[in-house]
């Protein structure tokens, strides 16, 4: 008799650990929230070229914003974004958005330095005259044709 209470037991408890863990896989998207990875640029980048890609990937996420703006998810939540920055600092946000509305949210921060062409000196800017005897002889060569 003590070993059949023994096994119901045995049995109840898979029973139950067998629920609970159904139920934390069924449930894992509710219980994570939205989540946002980003493959590239990591933030305190900096770059010498305005045009920039962001890529990554949003998990859970029923609306993507960018900067605001709405930005494309593969089927697998990937994304992939070009950018134009502005000069020196810049500041980039992503915001993902679930079904059950709760909010998750990523900043980017990327200095774009740009270069700078050839250096001039002050000064030399103006250009070099032809001395008058060259002038001379270039109009008086332009006034003899017909």
């Amino acid at each position: 008799m003590e070993s059949r209470k023994i096994i119901k037991l045995a049995l109840s408890a898979l029973g139950i650990s067998i629920i609970i863990g159904y139920s934390y896989f069924v449930l894992e998207d509710f219980i994570r929230g939205p989540r946002i990875e980003i493959t590239s640029p990591e933030t305190g980048f900096s770059t010498t070229t305005p045009l920039i890609v962001i890529s990554g990937r949003a998990i859970h996420t029923s609306v993507f914003t960018l900067n605001d703006a709405s930005t494309t998810l593969d089927l697998k939540g990937n994304f992939s974004e070009s950018l134009l920055l502005a000069d020196r600092y810049n500041i980039i946000n992503l915001k993902a958005e679930d079904r059950y509305h709760r909010v998750v949210e990523k900043r980017i921060e990327i200095v774009f330095l740009p270069t700078m062409g050839p250096k001039q000196k002050i000064g030399t800017s103006t250009p070099q005259v032809e001395s008058s005897s060259d002038m001379s002889a270039t109009t008086s060569s332009a006034e003899t044709l017909p």
